[in-house]
């Protein structure tokens, strides 16, 4: 848990869509990836080390058949028996959030933007 003094509200939103967001503290500097009901926060290498696992073919199941609810790629957690699921949409939409947040900050670096 973050400290009573972290403010949530100091969010320099990366990329966003209707579902979710990747935004960087002003407090921490550390990246909030928020979609749907889950909220991941990452540092830097832990932003960027998770978009490489959205990419590679070890850590997503893609499923022949879709789960009832239609989910067809499954994320395995650190956690025992707790996955996270997507359809292609989700997918994609996630993909596309990681790659234009990690483009930002490159833009950043070219221009040594700091908050």
């Amino acid at each position: 848990m973050q400290e009573d003094s972290h403010s949530y509200d100091s969010l320099r939103i990366l990329s966003q869509t209707e579902k979710g967001y990747i935004g960087q503290c002003n407090c921490c500097n550390n990246f909030n990836f928020a979609y749907g009901n889950v909220l991941f926060i990452f540092t830097e290498d832990g932003l960027r080390g998770f978009q490489s696992v959205l990419y590679d073919g070890y850590h997503i199941q893609n499923l022949n058949e879709p789960l009832p609810h239609g989910k067809s790629h499954l994320l395995a957690s650190p956690i025992p028996n707790f996955m996270l699921s997507f359809d292609n949409a989700e997918m994609e939409e996630i993909r596309n959030l990681f790659q234009e947040a990690l483009l930002v900050l490159e833009v950043d670096k070219i221009f040594s933007y700091k908050k």
